[in-house]
């Protein structure tokens, strides 16, 4: 495990390991984010707090930007830009900074870090027969087909009621 954590971020690691994405216009590289919310205490909502990571493809070929981010009242409130990150250890010992919990991949669900013990009880609600079914279906919009996309942003909404009218 150690050694595969001093590989360069890559896309295909974000999303093995649950953060989810999304692109906002004029931006070339998708932004990258996992909740950590849930992991703080239970007081917390899970937009409180989260980690969002950008490929940057410079001073090197290897960076990543890395923002802190809270989304209070559903709005994009805060950012504050922490450093730049090259291995995928340097995001995991960030994580595990803020919330005090080990890293374990299996934990985040949803786009969201999870206690353990939440984690599992969500893992057992998924066991439903009836999401089971509906997952086994096929997507009928284009942003159903690719489940590392994160959910629409108000900026969204706003264009599609004006495409509508």
């Amino acid at each position: 495990m150690i050694e595969i954590l001093e590989l360069p971020i890559d896309e295909e690691w974000l999303k093995e390991v649950g953060f989810k994405w999304h692109q906002l216009e004029r931006q070339p590289a998708k932004q990258w984010l996992l909740w950590l919310g849930d992991c703080l205490d239970k007081h917390s909502s899970y937009e409180d707090l989260g980690i969002e990571v950008s490929f940057s493809g410079w001073p090197t070929e290897y960076d990543w930007h890395c923002w802190l981010r809270s989304d209070v009242a559903h709005r994009y409130s805060r950012f504050v830009h922490i450093r730049r990150f090259q291995k995928r250890s340097e995001v995991v010992a960030m994580i595990e900074g803020i919330t005090g919990q080990a890293w374990n991949p299996a934990n985040n669900l949803y786009g969201s870090m999870r206690r353990p013990e939440a984690a599992e009880r969500i893992r057992k609600e998924d066991e439903r027969l009836d999401l089971k079914w509906m997952r086994d279906g096929r997507p009928s919009r284009e942003i159903e087909k690719d489940d590392t996309r994160g959910g629409a942003l108000p900026e969204h909404y706003e264009a599609h009621e004006k495409a509508k009218n």
